[in-house]
């Protein structure tokens, strides 16, 4: 049962810090950026509760004169004719979509008590309406200091924000992006957030990803995240496919092709990167093991016909895909009916790049357990993401589950299975750099077992 009394004392005693360096107030620094013309002073910030955030009087906490509690200073609202401070929790606020400093909407209350619309104290110092602009100096903050609202700051004539729809002001930039540049943190650098789709430009896709070819080639048995954590869980879904006919849509460099006929089934590998398949059909002609390569689309492969192939398999390949939709759709013509469609991806959650940031702290240090956490941002944001994790920047595309669900159903699957593959611990103890830890606390992958219906 959680301790309330030890949490509310342990965040009490965090609440003032004197730091052993001036700190600027946060918000006062991003509001000065914005004010410039007007002059916004940083004041200090002798506020904190996490030692990382410092805040002065103006941006601190302030009670209710409703319910006696604390709150952030833009969870309350000043009424004039009442002289009193009531928080969010005391009068439910509407938002309000407004475009003032670098905010993109304020909290609008009703009050009651005197008949009028009041926002919070945060649109209302911007308005030049706080109380302390007002001259109401007797209202207290958190902090119990000498004169804490000087500097007193108000703008040179009324003015209120830009009037936004609803839908412009809950679009939020993103945080993580912005948190990944403030960090100087580089693994998995962004060189662009998520583009939409028709921005792509299909050619220069498809060329970035053949220059990378000669790299992929070197991979023998697949990277390391295949070999270790995506390919064991494939095969615990193929089971036997002895005597099967098996589509490896998109087989880049053939490996997983060349075992599954090893294995006794008629293989066939389809890319759209002639390299790819040039390279396959001469490790063919050198291993003989009875494989079929083809340079083709997974968005066009009429040369095959319709209900050929009694399992599909495609590993890490969507991601790659612009048209996935289409892909699904033609997965679905050259697979037999009940026949089994099954494919890995990147977790469209957890493995995304843009929009992510996974700090180590340090940056510098070996050990996978200082990766502190995974956070998130803009997972709605589909499209393509410009990344550089290989010699040449190339294109992936970040799908939601719900894009890929419908997708899938459209095309005339059913979802039978979902994997998230993780690592062994005996995995992870073999393999303690290549595999970090962080593979077990969260999954970098998915696998979908699909059934095509009659």
């Amino acid at each position: 049962m959680v301790n309330t009394e030890k949490i509310m004392h342990v965040l009490s005693a965090m609440r003032f810090y004197k730091p052993a360096e001036r700190q600027p107030c946060y918000y006062c620094e991003r509001i000065s950026a914005v004010e410039k013309e007007q002059g916004y002073p940083t004041r200090d910030g002798i506020y904190t509760f996490e030692k990382y955030i410092f805040r002065c009087a103006w941006h601190s906490r302030f009670s209710c004169s409703r319910c006696g509690n604390q709150h952030h200073f833009s969870w309350l609202y000043w009424c004039p004719q009442k002289e009193e401070l009531v928080c969010g929790d005391c009068n439910k606020p509407t938002l309000k979509p407004v475009a003032f400093w670098d905010r993109t909407y304020a909290y609008e209350f009703y009050c009651e008590e005197c008949g009028e619309h009041h926002v919070d104290l945060f649109y209302a110092e911007f308005q030049g309406q706080h109380p302390w602009q007002l001259g109401h100096q007797t209202v207290r903050s958190c902090i119990d200091a000498q004169k804490p609202w000087t500097p007193i700051w108000s703008p040179t004539k009324q003015r209120a924000g830009i009037k936004l729809e609803l839908v412009e002001a809950l679009k939020l930039p993103s945080r993580v992006l912005q948190l990944r540049e403030d960090l100087k943190i580089t693994q998995f650098k962004v060189l662009r957030s998520a583009v939409p789709d028709e921005e792509i430009d299909l050619p220069e896709a498809r060329e970035s990803w053949e220059t990378n070819t000669e790299q992929w080639t070197q991979l023998t048995e697949g990277d390391l995240n295949r070999q270790l954590i995506i390919d064991p869980a494939l095969w615990s879904l193929l089971g036997d496919v002895k005597d099967l006919h098996v589509l490896d849509a998109g087989c880049g460099n053939g490996y997983f092709t060349r075992k599954l006929a090893s294995k006794g089934a008629n293989a066939v590998g389809v890319d759209y990167s002639r390299p790819f398949i040039k390279y396959c059909k001469r490790v063919e002609s050198e291993l003989n093991l009875g494989c079929d390569f083809y340079e083709m689309s997974l968005t066009d492969m009429n040369n095959f016909e319709s209900k050929m192939f009694d399992i599909v398999i495609s590993n890490v390949v969507m991601v790659d895909v612009l048209d996935y939709k289409t892909a699904f759709k033609e997965i679905a013509r050259v697979l037999k009916d009940d026949g089994r469609f099954i494919w890995s991806n990147v977790h469209p959650v957890f493995g995304r790049t843009a929009g992510a940031i996974d700090p180590r702290l340090p940056r510098d240090s070996p050990r996978n357990e200082e990766r502190y956490l995974k956070m998130i941002d803009r997972y709605f944001d589909s499209g393509g993401e410009r990344i550089d994790w290989m010699e040449n920047p190339t294109w992936q595309f970040m799908r939601t589950l719900e894009e890929y669900s419908k997708a899938l159903k459209s095309a005339g699957f059913v979802i039978s299975e979902i994997l998230e593959p993780r690592p062994t611990p005996e995995v992870i103890q073999q393999n303690p750099r290549h595999l970090s830890f962080d593979a077990d606390r969260w999954t970098h992958f998915i696998i979908f077992e699909c059934i095509k219906r009659h």
